[in-house]
């Protein structure tokens, strides 16, 4: 489990991985939290029985406190699916809503002590996986790096996001599947600019028409053509080595990419991950824009 909010803003509207149904993120203090207010709360009913008449008071500022907290909890509890644990999270909130201030601690304390122990049996029967630093920034951040790319290229956008939570979660053959999906988002795009008319457009597609492009003769290149020749020669063979690299490793039948093999160590699939990067950001800054054609 790893520490995000409830809301995805780089949630992508769909992807082949359902990372969202696969991790179900949350806040880990807001557990660790109740299970420490548990301890406290049964020490506390000790010191009770030996003074009756302390009367520590709640304030108007704790209830607050405990109602966010609680609210937390409660969805943390129906997320994980905790239901005994969320039936004492419901008493406690009541409790916050319909008490005398004064009487609050009283009434608390043993619902506290309760939701400890519901939480410490209720979570005993769950597996829980954590990402490491580098992986929480893959997950949590996974448009770092790629600003440039996506403002130019907005349909990679899911994409990206897709290929850096699978690597984040180890699924190393669908950050590679996504990182080809992402290069090839990006020369469809590019086949636009270079006047691919194939049905099929796309990596292939792309490919043949910077290579006929290349094989022309000068006086048979159009101005635009002239101008950028540099960088379509160099796009051409940098495509050409990502295609032998990647793409031995990936069909692409009825207009639809598949993995041939899942065998992808995890520096295999960072290396790919970063010269996808690296791609995509040339073909993002240094690609002449469409107005430049007119």
């Amino acid at each position: 489990m790893t520490a995000l909010s409830p809301s995805q803003p780089d949630r992508p509207s769909h992807g082949l991985w359902s990372l969202w149904d696969i991790m179900k993120p949350f806040y880990l203090r807001t557990l660790l939290r109740w299970t420490k207010q548990g301890g406290i709360a049964f020490v506390q009913s000790v010191l009770d029985k030996q003074s009756p008449n302390m009367g520590d008071k709640y304030t108007e500022k704790d209830v607050a406190a405990h109602s966010h907290s609680l609210a937390d909890l409660e969805r943390d509890c129906i997320e994980l699916d905790l239901l005994a644990s969320l039936a004492t999270v419901r008493k406690m909130q009541g409790v916050l809503t319909d008490a005398n201030p004064d009487l609050l601690r009283a009434r608390l304390t043993p619902l506290q002590i309760e939701l400890d122990g519901r939480l410490h049996d209720e979570l005993s029967s769950k597996i829980f996986w954590a990402l490491s630093t580098k992986e929480h920034e893959y997950y949590n951040e996974p448009r770092k790096g790629w600003e440039a790319i996506i403002e130019r290229f907005p349909n990679a956008f899911g994409d990206v996001v897709e290929a850096q939570r699978c690597f984040a979660l180890s699924r190393y053959a669908g950050a590679v599947f996504h990182s080809v999906q992402v290069v090839e988002a990006g020369l469809i795009e590019f086949g636009k600019l270079i006047g691919v008319n194939d049905p099929l457009s796309g990596w292939t597609a792309t490919t043949n028409r910077l290579q006929s492009i290349i094989k022309k003769g000068h006086e048979a290149r159009t101005p635009f053509e002239r101008e950028h020749f540099s960088f379509f020669e160099q796009l051409h063979g940098t495509v050409e080595g990502l295609k032998n690299a990647w793409r031995n490793k990936v069909s692409h039948a009825q207009g639809k990419l598949t993995l041939l093999t899942a065998d992808f160590s995890p520096d295999v699939a960072e290396e790919i991950l970063f010269a996808t990067r690296a791609f995509m950001r040339r073909l993002a800054t240094d690609a002449p824009s469409p107005e430049s054609k007119a």
